[in-house]
């Protein structure tokens, strides 16, 4: 891949900023609850199904939010080994339109759909 097709310090600025963020939600998402917070399930059908419908959304969000953590330290690491662009499991070039949108990627699309 030509290198004046995608900019090499734009790319790591973003996946820094990125790496961040999805640090701060998965801290924000580990940290304790407020004492008094707790959850309680009342004897009446419905108590506490909000609360629980609401805290297994935060499981998902939150093994979504290390999945992401991951790719982007893994894009990281390739960048730092001047791998980066280069599919991960096939061995060939990542377009350089898919970088752009997804720059945390390390799968080709070809690999990323199976």
């Amino acid at each position: 891949m030509p290198p004046d097709e995608l900019d090499l310090d734009e790319i790591e600025r973003a996946l820094r900023a990125r790496q961040a963020e999805t640090r701060e939600k998965i801290a924000g998402l580990a940290k304790a609850p407020e004492r008094g917070s707790g959850i309680s399930f009342g004897k009446r059908v419905g108590d506490g199904t909000v609360e629980a419908v609401s805290r297994l959304n935060e499981i998902g969000v939150g093994n979504s939010l290390l999945v992401t953590a991951e790719r982007v330290d893994r894009a990281l690491a390739k960048l730092d080994d001047g791998s980066y662009g280069v599919c991960d499991s096939c061995g060939k070039p990542i377009l350089p339109a898919r970088l752009r949108v997804a720059p945390e990627s390390v799968l080709c699309i070809e690999c990323a759909r199976h």
